[in-house]
C-alpha cells in the first residue's frame, strides 16, 4: 500500500550520486519546482526510519528538489512523494518506470512524426491536470494538519501557554521543552536557533505562523511537540 505525503527534503537520501545529473538541468528543474509550487511527478520513496526515506524512483526529481531547497529553504522545505511499504516496493517501481520512463539518449534518431504536436498537447494537458491534483491534495493536507493543531491547542490547559513559550522562553527553557517532546542533541540545537532567529524578526502570532517562519519545523513535528506538552500537563 502506498500513501501520499509531504516529506521533509532533508530526511530523504538517494543511492544514485548527484554527479550523474547535470547541475544546469537540476537548477532549471529546481526553478520550475519553485514556480509551480511543487513536483509534477511525486517521488517514490521507501521509509527506512522514523524520519528517514530512500528514493526508489525519481532520483532526478529528488536532486532537483534538493537544489530548490538550496535556492529557497523555506518554500522548498518539503516535497510531495508516495511512500510505499517494503512488500509493495518492487511493484511500485515497475509501475513508476512504465508511467514515467527516464530519458536515455537525447540525440536525434529520426525526424519528428506528424503526430508529435498532438502528443505534446496531450502531455501538457496531463501535466496540468496532475499539477492541479497535487495542489488540491497539498491544500487538503495543510487544512487537515491545521485543524489537528487547533484541536490540540484547545486541549492544552490555560496554564500552559505554548505560544508564549515559543515567543519568550530562553534557550535553556526551550531545550528542556523540546527534550520533553523527544527532540534532543543537534536537532534541538538547530531548531532552537531557527526559533530564536524567526522570533527576533517578529513575534509569532499563531502555531501556523511558527511553522511557516521556522526553518526545519514542519507541521508534523509541531503536532508532536504540542501533543507531548499536552500530555505532560
Amino acid at each position: 500500500m502506498s500513501e501520499y505525503y509531504l516529506v521533509d527534503v532533508k530526511s530523504i537520501s538517494s543511492k544514485v550520486p548527484r554527479s550523474q545529473f547535470s547541475e544546469d538541468e537540476l537548477e532549471m528543474l529546481a526553478r520550475s519546482i519553485l514556480d509551480a509550487g511543487g513536483l509534477l511527478i511525486p517521488l517514490l520513496l521507501k521509509q527506512t526510519g522514523a524520519e528517514s526515506y530512500d528514493v526508489l524512483a525519481g532520483d532526478r526529481q529528488y536532486y532537483a528538489a534538493v537544489k530548490a531547497r538550496e535556492i529557497n529553504p523555506r518554500q522548498a522545505e518539503t516535497v510531495n512523494a508516495f511512500v510505499v511499504a517494503e512488500k509493495s516496493a518492487q511493484a511500485a517501481i515497475q509501475q513508476f518506470s512504465v508511467l514515467y520512463p527516464e530519458p536515455h539518449d537525447r540525440s536525434p534518431q529520426r525526424p519528428p512524426t506528424d503526430g508529435i504536436d498532438q502528443r505534446l498537447s496531450n502531455l501538457e494537458s496531463r501535466l496540468e491536470s496532475a499539477l492541479q491534483e497535487i495542489k488540491q491534495s497539498q491544500k487538503q493536507d495543510v487544512q487537515r494538519l491545521e485543524q489537528q493543531i487547533q484541536t490540540l491547542q484547545k486541549q492544552i490547559p490555560p496554564k500552559v501557554e505554548a505560544l508564549e513559550i515559543f515567543n519568550s522562553a530562553s534557550s535553556v527553557e526551550l531545550l528542556q521543552k523540546l527534550k520533553s517532546a523527544g527532540i534532543t542533541g543537534k536537532n534541538a540545537t538547530k531548531l532552537i536557533t531557527a526559533i530564536e532567529m524567526a522570533r527576533a524578526e517578529e513575534k509569532f502570532t499563531s502555531f501556523t505562523d511558527i511553522v511557516k517562519r521556522t526553518n526545519g519545523l514542519g507541521l508534523p513535528r509541531m503536532l508532536a511537540i504540542l501533543d507531548a506538552w499536552n500530555h505532560r500537563v
